[in-house]
């Protein structure tokens, strides 16, 4: 039976392998970061007001509601996620529309802000992420606050474990999953040599071109790419693989 590698973030390992589970893969929970509010991250940074508010990440909104339980948008902030697991997440705690581009990534973001071209955003996110929002900001003068507000905390890869797993003829076809280009760097960089090698001619699904294009630099000789890096997204890719 197909076994499926999840690597996403260890808050959001049981919701994910119950979404395979369901669909009736086996599971090998691999979780490359753990997640933590970041504590340097004071209260009235959140409530600083900004034209626009962008989200890049559940956890991103998660943790500042953490940090400022009360935190609440202005009545006329318009309010940009990356994607519909954001916006989702966005609903559950405000009854506020927020809005993202169909890319569901940066660059979709970005589209966005040419779009509204507000003059000031505020940005939830985390230390480590990309910057192209970050950069578009800069080269149009539009002023920005990125707040930090959690860190991913490295965990390690359980080479022992890995290495009976891809030999385990009754647990192939073996399908890595990766939903950020993060998670796959961090993955990749807790294998030994010959584990990374037959890793890489294994099958690898991903949540997104970008990944896709990074793990194919990489040397990895069979990806696809899901719709979204969203669960369902995933497993139905994994369901066309095998």
């Amino acid at each position: 039976m197909a076994t499926v590698i999840v690597t996403r973030p260890k808050p959001a390992v049981a919701k994910t392998t119950a979404v395979y589970r369901e669909a009736g893969f086996k599971v090998f929970e691999s979780p490359c970061f753990y997640i933590q509010t970041n504590q340097s991250v004071k209260p009235e940074w959140l409530t600083v007001e900004a034209e626009m508010w962008v989200v890049l990440s559940v956890h991103a909104l998660h943790h500042a509601l953490k940090i400022v339980p009360e935190l609440k948008p202005g009545a006329n902030t318009r309010v940009i996620a990356v994607g519909p697991a954001v916006a989702k997440a966005w609903q559950q705690h405000f009854n506020q529309d927020i809005e993202y581009h169909p890319s569901q990534n940066s660059e979709g973001v970005v589209e966005m802000l040419k779009k509204y071209q507000p003059k000031s955003i505020k940005i939830l996110t985390t230390g480590d992420g990309r910057k192209v929002i970050k950069s578009h900001c800069m080269s149009h003068q539009v002023s920005y606050t990125q707040i930090n507000t959690y860190q991913r905390i490295p965990l390690p890869v359980d080479i022992e474990a890995l290495t009976a797993l891809y030999k385990d003829k009754s647990a192939q076809p073996v399908v890595l999953t990766a939903t950020s280009a993060g998670i796959l760097e961090q993955f990749l960089s807790g294998l030994d040599d010959k584990l990374l090698a037959t890793v890489k001619v294994s099958p690898l699904v991903v949540g997104a071109q970008r990944i896709a294009d990074i793990a194919t630099e990489s040397g990895f000789s069979e990806v696809l790419v899901a719709d979204s890096p969203g669960d369902q997204a995933m497993c139905e890719k994994v369901r066309e693989l095998v």
